[in-house]
């Protein structure tokens, strides 16, 4: 008879969480990814604070440490361990790593999306409490979810950037790591610019104008990517498509994932 540990790993769907957007609270698959599980054994504080862009700060370290372990494991020689800090450098990291990541910071869909994140999230926690106070939990839950993925949306271009530049071939192969993330990151944009609008409804309009330039901002930044990476959408997502079209993603592309996972250390 398989034993309740035995039975709850062979449920977890590797890989899961490379791709998503770091929300286990409002995820579906949730029972089948190994993040919030070890985030429940060994709880994670983040330095982001409270409040909605904490608690997926504190997802994404998670991530950070789950996807250290499953490497190691993949890797095969590799000593296991269970780290204190996600460590400097991770295996697999290839060399002008740090080169990339800087050409990735001055990049003009980097910089787009780093102004978004840090305009938009100073906007939103200044009106956290206003939206509190009206009780209108459509309101509020738009508030919510859009300060849930502000941070993400600059990491997952981020990510996608500096996949692209460290491996040619990435922006044309449909099932490479840049274009799984810059899918990511266009979902996530679609529902921002969402919620934005529904802040922007009369009755619930504030901010003096600020979603009116997020929702603007967005769409650039979502023609950006379309050009960038034409083949974002084609992207099969572990889990989340997989399961819904009846594919199975095999180890191959999983031990593949997590080996540039190492190599576009930085982001999520």
């Amino acid at each position: 008879m398989p034993t309740e540990a035995t039975a709850r790993a062979s449920a977890i769907l590797p890989g899961l969480h490379f791709f998503c957007d770091h929300r286990c609270w409002r995820c579906p698959l949730s029972q089948r990814c190994q993040v919030p599980i070890r985030m429940a054994e060994q709880p994670t504080r983040s330095k982001v604070g409270s409040g909605p862009a904490g608690r997926v700060a504190e997802v994404v370290l998670a991530s950070l440490y789950v996807t250290v372990e499953q490497m190691e494991m993949v890797l095969g020689d590799l000593p296991m361990r269970a780290p204190s800090a996600v460590p400097d450098r991770l295996p697999g990291d290839a060399p002008g790593g740090r080169d990339r990541q800087e050409a990735a910071k001055r990049d003009p869909l980097v910089t787009a999306a780093r102004e978004y994140a840090s305009a938009s999230l100073r906007v939103l926690q200044a009106l956290r409490a206003r939206l509190a106070r009206t009780r209108d939990r459509e309101a509020i839950d738009a508030g919510d979810r859009l300060e849930e993925t502000c941070l993400t949306v600059a990491s997952k271009v981020h990510r996608a950037v500096t996949s692209a530049d460290s491996e040619g071939s990435e922006a044309v192969d449909p099932q490479g790591d840049a274009n799984g993330s810059a899918k990511v990151a266009l979902l996530l944009i679609e529902e921002s610019r969402e919620a934005w609008r529904l802040l922007m409804q009369p009755g619930r309009s504030m901010g003096n104008g600020a979603p009116a330039r997020f929702v603007r901002m967005l769409e650039q930044l979502e023609a950006g990517l379309h050009e960038r990476f034409p083949r974002a959408l084609e992207f099969i997502r572990p889990g989340f498509d997989t399961l819904a079209a009846g594919v199975r993603v095999g180890d191959a592309q999983v031990s593949r994932a997590l080996l540039q996972a190492g190599q576009v250390r930085g982001s999520a």
